[in-house]
């Protein structure tokens, strides 16, 4: 009965380390991917990009963000091409513009059943130092010790949708300006679109 008492804890702390590590990996992605589509998805840049096709059909960007880079993209492209350069263009930016939201993902689905596998590794030390004959205090102190897991695992998972969530709209918001600047660009050069869109 020992034995297990003290696997039961061994194992219990090893997954509250194991929750406290993902909880910085998912605090250090949930940082890079703010930092990275601050950069990357810029209002005024949008705004140039959009006032500049609308008055001449054209438009050269002084910037370098992801709104520039598509106008870039499918500006350079023949103009029957124009659909299949956007396309292409979303295609190879979807790399760079999901990285680490599959890990938000996936842990914001499972730290709290790796929460809840401590929690109930520690009810079970709970109940084995019952079946020891211990006092009641030291059954409820490791009852209240095994909701622990289950708190952290909440604390990692909740924060890692939420940030999943924003960031998902974020790319889909640009995705459907970069398509409103495509279409404005192909209207202005009186080409038709075959209206390509760039879904994720």
């Amino acid at each position: 009965m020992n034995t297990l008492i003290l696997l039961t804890d061994i194992i219990e702390k090893t997954i509250l380390i194991l929750l406290g590590g993902l909880s910085v990996w998912s605090i250090a992605i949930i940082i890079d991917r703010r930092r990275y589509f601050k950069a990357q998805f810029l209002a005024s840049e949008y705004d140039q990009i959009k006032q500049g096709l609308s008055q001449s059909g054209h438009f050269k960007p002084q910037t370098s963000g992801f709104y520039a880079q598509a106008a870039q993209a499918f500006q350079q492209a023949t103009t029957l091409q124009t659909d299949r350069a956007y396309s292409s263009f979303i295609k190879e930016n979807r790399e760079h513009l999901e990285k680490g939201l599959n890990v938000l993902a996936t842990l914001g689905a499972n730290a709290p059943f790796i929460g809840l596998f401590g929690t109930v590794l520690g009810i079970i030390r709970a109940l084995a130092y019952l079946g020891n004959q211990a006092g009641s205090s030291s059954v409820m102190s490791g009852v209240s010790q095994a909701l622990y897991a289950t708190a952290v695992g909440l604390f990692v998972a909740i924060p890692a949708v939420v940030a999943f969530n924003a960031f998902s709209s974020q790319i889909k918001r640009a995705v459907q300006k970069t398509d409103s600047l495509k279409d404005l660009y192909v209207s202005k050069s009186g080409l038709i679109s075959s209206k390509t869109n760039g879904e994720f």
